[in-house]
């Protein structure tokens, strides 16, 4: 092996190390100062702000059913296309009508067209458009996956706290709000909309259905379920409450088992992800001459479309792979 190998291997190396550090320095003193501070300053407000943004949504939304784009989403995807768009949008805390995403969408699709038009190639103009207009579906998405994990680990504790207040002799309206006040958000705030609505007027059976439709975890909607039958056909709910905490607390151990399984597995598609991104960053500034070959050259560009399609494919191939459903 010669002494040039040598020193590209240990650049290669120095890059990755240095871009650790960066990141572990980046989360350390930016972005955890900052989710503590957001944190306490969800905790202070008690979710009023949520509750007032969900109430101007369901206003907006309202007022722009007959908007020019939802008439549009209408006629070419079906009102209940729309509907369900509406319902994933709550589910994830992005409180706009879906005519607002959906313009969002649209823009950014035609900045990347047109980015591929100025670019004289159309291929680069389809990719660039569908690429950036999805962009905030995947926004969405992992809004939504957040928003549901969070209320998963949460569920246990609130389960247990409901059990323990219906059996000191509370109502289920005052243990709803007792836990709205001890459990975080996004839990905490989902059970105050409930105790909220269903004291402005709405049943709790409605108001459970409300909040099942506002979330998107299986756990949750066993508690929903759990209250419906119970408010339909009586029973024991404080023993019902506990053995879904039970269940519940098993889901999440096995969930954990099968994330420690599959950690190699998604570890390693993140490196062979990124390791051609990092290989053409470093070739850029070390030999930009060479590497532009794949930009300017037209078979280049062919080979370099070729490599960006097969990295995706491949990436999601692996992700699939790793992916359990428990």
């Amino acid at each position: 092996m010669s002494w040039g190998n040598i020193q590209y291997g240990l650049l290669l190396l120095a890059v990755f190390v240095v871009a650790g550090l960066l990141v572990v320095i980046v989360n350390h003193f930016l972005l955890q100062p900052i989710r503590w501070r957001r944190q306490l300053n969800e905790r202070i407000k008690g979710g009023k702000r949520e509750q007032e943004v969900r109430a101007q949504v369901f206003k907006a939304y309202q007022e722009t059913q007959s908007g020019l784009i939802i008439t549009l989403a209408q006629s070419i995807a079906g009102w209940s296309k729309v509907e369900n768009l509406q319902r994933h949008l709550l589910q994830a805390d992005i409180f706009i009508n879906p005519g607002g995403f959906l313009c969002v969408v649209g823009i950014l699709g035609g900045l990347g067209f047109i980015t591929g038009v100025i670019l004289h190639n159309l291929l680069w103009g389809a990719g660039l458009c569908v690429s950036l207009g999805m962009l905030p579906l995947m926004y969405l998405r992992w809004k939504k996956a957040r928003k549901t994990a969070k209320i998963e680990k949460q569920m246990p504790d609130a389960t247990e706290l409901l059990a323990r207040s219906l059996r000191a002799g509370h109502t289920l309206q005052s243990t709803l709000e007792l836990v709205s006040q001890e459990v975080q958000a996004p839990l905490g705030t989902e059970m105050r909309i409930t105790y909220e609505e269903q004291r402005l007027g709405l049943s709790m059976a409605q108001a459970m259905r409300r909040m099942g439709e506002r979330v998107a975890s299986r756990d949750l909607q066993y508690f929903v379920t759990a209250v419906l039958i119970q408010l339909e056909t009586g029973g024991n709910l404080a023993e019902i409450l506990e053995n879904i905490g039970l269940i519940i607390r098993d889901r999440l151990k096995l969930k954990s088992k099968v994330r420690g399984l599959t950690a190699e597995g998604r570890f390693s598609a993140i490196i062979l992800g990124l390791l051609p991104v990092v290989t053409f960053v470093v070739l850029y500034f070390i030999n930009r001459p060479y590497i532009m070959t794949l930009v300017t050259d037209p078979l280049g560009v062919k080979i370099f479309t070729g490599a960006v399609i097969s990295i995706i494919m491949g990436a999601l191939v692996m992700k699939k792979m790793v992916a359990i459903k428990v």
